[in-house]
């Protein structure tokens, strides 16, 4: 990474945003060509920023209910107008000058249903409104797509004679395949991140909680530059909560003397742009050889399934390769299906990576991979490669697992990691020494 990552007046930096907002638009676009649909309906916060709009709090990713629409061929959406401050929105993006106009399309609204008639009478409002503005445009009688929505909606919609179909697909198409300004930003995330990480090893030592390692990960990551914590929702689990039922949010739990932690740095953003960067440490003692073994297993599932990513691949083909490879370590053995048999469970999955920590798109390799539709990997597809290890005795997890996480781009030649944190070793903290 050559640049810092905000933009200058003294060099042409990697990432440029107004290049992003109108390669993204002309992505969603396409998308809706090639799905045949004339409109979508939009209430999924991360598709309001892939389109370009920013809200100024993040909590209606948590209480939806605005809505935005995006019509075939026609520019940027339309969104809501903001009742306190009608224009402020459009001076802080004029690109959505003229087009914030709907008057029903508030947070909050979706899921609630406590006072049914007056929210049956609110999508009534929004059904007419959406259907004026498809008549304006001469789509009025042509499918229109949804992402998500309730049932409300859905019947509001048919009472208002718009045809909705199903439109999930489209912004899953836009989104899979990443610009260059988004992989920028994805890489800078990954830095920021990397920071954290560094915070949270040097810190880490017996006595504290695992409510204290999240706020030291907290803190380093608002003074490297984040934007936002997704949450904040990170992984942190230790001792005995390592074994088993991993992801699990931190609590007051004391880390000990020999204890394994696994701590994952998720949804850190940068311009939108998310994490998911799972490590583990072993604090305050040498790690045992069952720790250093499960550790070293991890380890190479993981490599092996990046090494496994080449653009024109299928995902069916990655689970065979992979599956094929571990002599020793995890060929031939159980598989979460195979429980309750004894063993070491691999947790293995690829999932996709932007702006949100599971972006759209379908995963490979995950535990019921090979029962799935295969799809093909594609260059400048981003995803994340995780592996978790358990142990199983047949009556109880044992005390220590891990789980190793990195993520990245499909490249004509494979697969570019974006993270440098070490890993191929297991790094012991809180006590000089090297083992």
């Amino acid at each position: 990474m050559t640049f810092g990552p905000f933009n200058v007046d003294y060099e042409q930096r990697a990432y440029n945003p107004e290049r992003m907002r109108k390669e993204r638009l002309t992505r969603a676009h396409a998308a809706l060509n090639k799905h045949g649909l004339s409109a979508v309906i939009l209430f999924d916060y991360d598709n309001f920023r892939y389109l370009g709009f920013y809200s100024r709090h993040n909590y209606e990713r948590r209480r939806p209910g605005r809505y935005f629409l995006l019509i075939k061929d026609d520019g940027y959406p339309y969104g809501p107008v903001d009742e306190q401050t009608p224009t402020g929105e459009e001076e802080l993006m004029p690109w959505y000058k003229g087009r914030l106009v709907f008057k029903n399309s508030k947070p909050m609204t979706t899921f609630r249903g406590l006072n049914v008639p007056y929210m049956t009478d609110h999508w009534d409002k929004a059904a007419r409104e959406i259907k004026s503005l498809l008549d304006d445009h001469g789509i009025g009688n042509q499918p229109c797509g949804v992402d998500t929505c309730n049932m409300f909606f859905v019947e509001a919609c048919r009472k208002a004679g718009i045809k909705l179909v199903d439109g999930n697909g489209v912004m899953e198409e836009a989104r899979q395949i990443k610009t260059a300004d988004e992989i920028e930003c994805l890489r800078m995330a990954g830095a920021i991140t990397e920071g954290a990480m560094w915070e949270v090893a040097h810190n880490l030592r017996p006595g504290i909680t695992e409510w204290e390692v999240a706020g030291i990960a907290s803190k380093a990551l608002f003074q490297n530059g984040a934007e936002e914590l997704e949450g904040p929702s990170f992984v942190i689990c230790s001792g005995e909560r390592s074994g088993h039922n991993v992801p699990a949010m931190p609590t007051d739990r004391l880390i000990r003397p020999g204890d394994l932690l696994i701590i994952d740095i998720n949804g850190v953003s940068f311009q939108g742009y998310r994490t998911c960067f799972y490590r583990t440490f072993c604090v305050g003692d040498k790690p045992t050889p069952f720790q250093k073994e499960i550790y070293h297993n991890c380890y190479e599932y993981m490599m092996a399934m990046t090494n496994a990513i080449a653009p024109g691949r299928n995902s069916n083909e990655i689970t065979e390769i992979v599956l094929n490879q571990g002599e020793g370590m995890w060929k031939g053995q159980p598989m979460w299906p195979d429980w309750p048999k004894p063993g070491t469970y691999y947790s293995p999955a690829g999932h996709q990576i932007g702006l949100c920590s599971g972006d759209p798109g379908a995963p490979f390799h995950n535990i019921r991979a090979r029962s799935d539709p295969p799809f093909t990997i594609q260059k400048n597809m981003c995803f994340a490669i995780e592996v978790g290890v358990y142990t199983w005795d047949g009556k109880n997890w044992t005390k220590d697992g891990v789980k190793l996480e990195h993520c990245g781009v499909v490249t004509d030649d494979g697969f570019e990691v974006f993270y440098r944190f070490p890993m191929k070793d297991l790094i012991v903290c809180g006590l000089p020494g090297v083992y």
